[in-house]
């Protein structure tokens, strides 16, 4: 764990152009596809980052022919058909899920082979019952648990998908139901999965990427029936697939406009992007952001003459949680009570996110309401300077904890930027923000920048 770092307020409207990362969701779900694909695949614009280095190693172990290059922001690999070459690898998955559930369902493909994995001791009681009781179900894997029953570390005795009809619990996590949808039409026979009230816009973003790789549209009814035809994946067009900049790491900077004015280049974004999270900027409309849409990119603006406007009252983010922690950080600055719901999900995220933001809104001196389901924040400019202050007459800061939770550290640092005291001195610190490796490795670094431009 790395010491905490002090959050250096900006005190200038913003002008400069934000060189967005690749989205771990969609460069995890891609390198799955192509390594299930028949033919070689570049990824162009991928992340570089813990999560998706967990996975192109693992994909090495398992015989898969790849390389990288991180300068040019580029991962090849040479796709088996649906063939895993090596039958026996032990894999640690870290604390990334998408590696996690991805290469469960994908490992089940390999029928005679057996795998041992496992994760950080927070990757141990994240959710996987959900994806393993349907492989078992399917009869594609069966498991031998070494600690906790339905949880990491076990073995996977892979045997193959050979059709066949199960219920999907991705109620914890769409990424279990996602894991499927990429993994068992490569089995080669028909299934169905039924899997009710799980959130679309994530298996919106594995169906996209599904179809640039050469399946078919999946059409589910109201009960959430999925029927999967067998399918063989093949390369994209002139065997290159773009990732998108990941648009959870675009919502610090679209808030970073919000709280200090001017204006932020997005580059790399398209209008009509598939990662539900371009929704957080509708949100940040609310209150006053402008968003200009452009063939490929974005540029975020608030004029430094308008003021930033009234509450929202009420926000369901169910549909692009991974933005919520953003947005809850800056409401101390946003005015009026918010009630942000539709977020209970994100209690098996890699921390309690709705406990940790309860309690680290609290630390700074802000009314909050926990249910399962929501958080009712009620802002406290006073109570937080008063915070501030009394950390800084005692030669500290406030302190944020973090979780090893990279979302934390980000969200905070924004909300640390605001210069709360008018003197711009720091006042907030960020623990551990090395977490950040996660999905965002030079995010310190970009916000630093913004300072001293």
């Amino acid at each position: 764990m790395t010491d905490p770092i002090p959050i250096l307020p900006i005190n200038h409207p913003l002008d400069a152009t934000i060189p967005l990362p690749g989205s771990k969701s969609i460069t995890n779900r891609a390198l799955i596809l192509a390594a299930l694909a028949n033919n070689p695949t570049t990824l162009e614009g991928a992340l570089f980052s813990r999560d998706t280095q967990i996975m192109f190693q693992a994909l090495k172990q398992l015989g898969f022919h790849c390389q990288q290059d991180e300068a040019k922001k580029t991962i090849q690999i040479k796709g088996e058909g649906g063939h895993i070459p090596n039958k026996s690898v032990s894999i640690h998955v870290g604390n990334a899920g998408t590696a996690a559930r991805f290469l469960t369902a994908f490992l089940a493909l390999e029928a005679g082979g057996q795998y041992h994995l496992d994760g950080d001791p927070a990757m141990r009681i994240r959710p996987m019952s959900g994806l393993l009781d349907a492989l078992v179900a399917l009869d594609a894997a069966a498991f031998e648990f070494h600690r906790e029953v339905g949880y990491f570390p076990f073995t996977l005795k892979a045997k193959g998908y050979r059709g066949g009809a199960c219920s999907v619990d991705a109620s914890a996590s769409s990424q279990i139901l996602s894991a499927l949808l990429l993994a068992a039409p490569a089995g080669k026979s028909s299934l169905e999965l039924a899997s009710p009230g799980v959130r679309p816009a994530y298996i919106a973003i594995t169906q996209r990427i599904r179809e640039s790789f050469g399946a078919p549209d999946i059409t589910f009814n109201s009960s959430g029936t999925y029927p999967l035809a067998p399918v063989v994946y093949t390369a994209p067009p002139n065997g290159s697939y773009p990732i998108e900049p990941d648009l959870s790491a675009a919502s610090y900077f679209l808030a970073l406009v919000l709280i200090h004015g001017g204006q932020l280049l997005l580059p790399g974004i398209n209008p009509k992007p598939i990662q539900g999270d371009a929704k957080f900027a509708d949100t940040l409309s609310r209150h006053g952001l402008q968003i200009q849409r452009n063939s490929n990119s974005w540029i975020a603006n608030r004029p430094v003459n308008k003021s930033i406007e009234g509450p929202a009252r009420e926000i369901n983010f169910n549909s692009y949680s991974d933005t919520f922690l953003t947005y809850a950080a800056i409401a101390p600055l946003l005015g009026d009570s918010v009630c942000i719901h539709g977020i209970k999900h994100t209690r098996h995220q890699e921390t309690d996110r709705v406990a940790g933001i309860a309690k680290e809104l609290t630390k700074l001196g802000q009314a909050v309401e926990e249910a399962p389901d929501s958080l009712q924040i009620h802002p406290d400019m006073n109570a937080l300077r008063d915070q501030a202050i009394a950390s800084r007459k005692a030669g500290q800061l406030i302190e944020i904890e973090t979780y090893e939770d990279h979302r934390f550290a980000m969200s905070f640092a924004v909300l640390g930027s605001h210069d709360l005291l008018g003197n711009g001195q720091p006042w907030l610190a960020i623990k551990d923000p090395a977490c950040c490796g996660k999905t965002f490795p030079n995010f310190f670094d970009i916000l630093q920048s913004l300072k001293n431009d």
